[in-house]
C-alpha cells in the first residue's frame, strides 16, 4: 500500500492485498505497467491490474488480469465481456441471489440489466431490486475514497488433518475459535452484534448460518453459546474438514467498514 501510494494518487484499500487507485490518464495500461514494476521492485509480489471507468468494473477487471496482468473493462465493452456470463459474476452477487433470478429466468448478466425494475423492486425490495438491475449494466461509484478502512467483523477458522465425524469435537473446535475471535473484537475496541458459522463438509462443500446477538456484547459466554447454537443448523449426518467462526462488530466510530 505504501507503494501504490508513492504514485500520487487516492488509494483506497480494500482489503490486506487489494486497493482502488484513482487514477486520470490518457494511458492507463501503461499507468499500470508502472504500477506492477513498482510492486515487484518493492516486494518481490506480482500484482495484477483492473482498469475501469468505476470502481464495479474495474474489480471485476483485475479477476480477468489474473495472473499478473492488466484489463480493461468499461462502458464500451461491458456487455462484450459479461453479457452472457451468469451474475454470480458480478461483485455482490451470491449463491443465493443467483438461485432467486434463475426462478425469474434470469441467468445473464444481460437479462438482469434489461429486468423491469418494479418487478424486481418487488421481488428484491425496493433498494435491492434496482440495485441488482444497475449491477447488471455494470453501473458503479466512480468514488475512490482514502478514508481508512475499517474491518467489519473478525474471523478465526481451523481445517481438520483428517474428515472429523465427532460432532462434539466439533463443538468443542467451535468454542476454541468463538474464544479467539471475541479476543480480536475486544482488541479492536467494539463489540459483536452477530455471530456466523461456516462448516465445510467433506470432501469440499461449504455452508454457513448466522444469528444476531440479543444486544452487543464482548461477553464470552454469549457468543460463545450463538455459535455452539448455529451447529443445529447443520447435517450431523457429513463429515467435516473446515470449521469457521466470524464475529460482525458496531460499526466504527470514524473509518469505513467493509
Amino acid at each position: 500500500m505504501d507503494t501504490l501510494r508513492g504514485f500520487g494518487t487516492v488509494v483506497d484499500v480494500l482489503g490486506w492485498d487489494e486497493a482502488f487507485m484513482g487514477v486520470q490518464t490518457d494511458d492507463p495500461e501503461a499507468f499500470a505497467r508502472e504500477v506492477q514494476a513498482a510492486v515487484l521492485d518493492a516486494t518481490g509480489l506480482h500484482c495484477s491490474v483492473g482498469i475501469g471507468d468505476n470502481v464495479l468494473r474495474a474489480k471485476i477487471a483485475t479477476g480477468f488480469g489474473k495472473p499478473r496482468g492488466i484489463f480493461r473493462l468499461t462502458r464500451d465493452n461491458w456487455f462484450a465481456v459479461m453479457g452472457e456470463r451468469s451474475p454470480d459474476s458480478l461483485w455482490g452477487i451470491g449463491s443465493r441471489t443467483v438461485k432467486k433470478l434463475d426462478a425469474l429466468g434470469i441467468r445473464t448478466v444481460r437479462e438482469l440489466a434489461r429486468a423491469p425494475v418494479d418487478e424486481m423492486a418487488a421481488r428484491f425490495g425496493p433498494k435491492t431490486g434496482p440495485w441488482l438491475v444497475g449491477l447488471g449494466a455494470g453501473a458503479g461509484s466512480t468514488e475512490v475514497s482514502a478514508e481508512p478502512w475499517v474491518a467489519r467483523s473478525r474471523s478465526r477458522e481451523t481445517t481438520f488433518q483428517h474428515n472429523v465425524g465427532d460432532w462434539n469435537a466439533i463443538a468443542e473446535c467451535v468454542r476454541g475459535l468463538a474464544a479467539r475471535a471475541v479476543d480480536d473484537v475486544r482488541g479492536e475496541g467494539r463489540e459483536g452484534v452477530r455471530v456466523a458459522l461456516k462448516i465445510r463438509y467433506a470432501p469440499f462443500v461449504t455452508h454457513t448460518a448466522s444469528v444476531a446477538l440479543p444486544s452487543p456484547t464482548t461477553d464470552l459466554a454469549t457468543v460463545t453459546e450463538a455459535a455452539v447454537g448455529l451447529l443445529d443448523r447443520f447435517d450431523h449426518e457429513r463429515e467435516v474438514r473446515l470449521v469457521g467462526v466470524r464475529v460482525e462488530m458496531t460499526p466504527p466510530e470514524n473509518g469505513r467498514s467493509l
